[in-house]
Parts: structure tokens; C-alpha cells; sequence
């Protein structure tokens, strides 16, 4: 089932949708990224916070009746329905493009913790997010691609941890999830 309407700070654009973030968004996912603190063996040493309860923000603002469990829970951020959903963001300088992978960090050989995984990317300045869409974790299983830290990609990008990639253009359209 897709959304009928998306909320007010939404746009559709090529197979994603564009989320326009006001101050209380931003509010919302600093207070969070503050109450966090900096995660033990975080690689951005807890730049990344904003970039991810950002994300987290966008989607409930996208899916209101998701039930946020990110707090009590470490597999996943949300519960809909029967689905647990983990939020991936990364941040970006400018819009992503198709070719672009999404990404779920994970050791070779181990089990992904949410069936499904739902993808957000956050521009630097905070100013826009782009939900790119979402998968189950068997597909991302079955049709991702393993990377291990260091292997590069077609582009010139390395990979910084273990995990596995899928294109964005493989993804389940943003607006789908229910």
C-alpha cells in the first residue's frame, strides 16, 4: 500500500522523495544526537549522530503511526506492524544518484538483525534529506553485494566497514512501506 498524500515537507523527485527539514526537526534530532553522547568505536566520533536521528525524523515524519523502539531496542528503530525497521543514513554533498549504493554494516556470515532496513541520505548543511527507499533484509541478503573495508567500488569510492551494498535503484520505493 503507498501513501495517498505525503506530508507538507515532502516532494516527489525521480524515485525518491525529498524531505525539507524546519527548525523543529532539526531541534529534534540535536536533542537526541545530544542525549546519545558519542557511541564507543564510532568511526566519526560522533559526527554521524545528527546525520542519523535526522533520518530517523524524516521517517517518522513519512510514516507517523511507526512505533519508535530505537531507545530500548538494538536491532532496529522502529515497529510497523509486524516489521522491524532499522534506519540507515549517511550524509551526502549533493543529490544521490541511482548507481549509488545502500549500505548495512555487518560482519561476514552474520545474520541481518531488522527484516527490512529503510534509507535515508542527509545533506552536510542539514537542509534536505532524501529518502531513497527500503528493502528486506533477505533481499539485501540475497542480491546485495559484500564489501569488506577497504574493497573499492566501480566509481573510486572505499568501503569503510564490512557490509552489504545494494544500488539504489533496487530499492522498494519510499513511500511503499507498510
Amino acid at each position: 500500500m503507498r501513501l495517498k498524500k505525503l506530508p507538507p515537507q515532502f516532494t516527489r523527485t525521480k524515485g525518491m522523495l525529498l524531505f525539507t527539514p524546519n527548525s523543529d526537526n532539526i531541534k529534534e534530532a540535536f536533542e537526541r544526537s545530544e542525549k546519545l553522547g558519542v557511541l564507543p568505536n564510532s568511526f566519526t566520533r560522533g559526527v554521524g549522530r545528527m546525520t542519523g536521528f535526522l533520518g530517523e525524523v524524516a521517517f517518522e515524519t513519512l510514516y507517523p503511526e511507526a512505533n519508535y523502539v530505537g531507545d530500548k531496542v538494538y536491532t532496529h528503530d522502529y515497529v510497523i506492524g509486524k516489521r522491524n525497521i532499522d534506519i540507515k543514513s549517511k550524509n551526502c554533498s549533493g543529490k544521490p544518484q541511482p548507481h549509488y549504493t545502500a549500505s548495512v554494516n555487518c560482519a561476514k556470515g552474520k545474520k541481518l538483525a531488522a527484516n527490512a532496513y529503510f534509507f535515508v541520505r542527509v545533506r552536510k548543511d542539514f537542509t534536505r534529506a532524501w529518502m531513497l527507499g527500503w528493502a528486506t533484509a533477505h533481499k539485501i541478503q540475497k542480491n546485495g553485494e559484500y564489501k569488506k573495508r577497504g574493497d573499492p567500488d566501480d566509481y573510486g569510492f572505499t568501503y569503510k566497514v564490512d557490509g552489504f551494498h545494494i544500488p539504489i535503484s533496487e530499492l522498494r520505493p519510499a513511500h511503499s512501506l507498510r
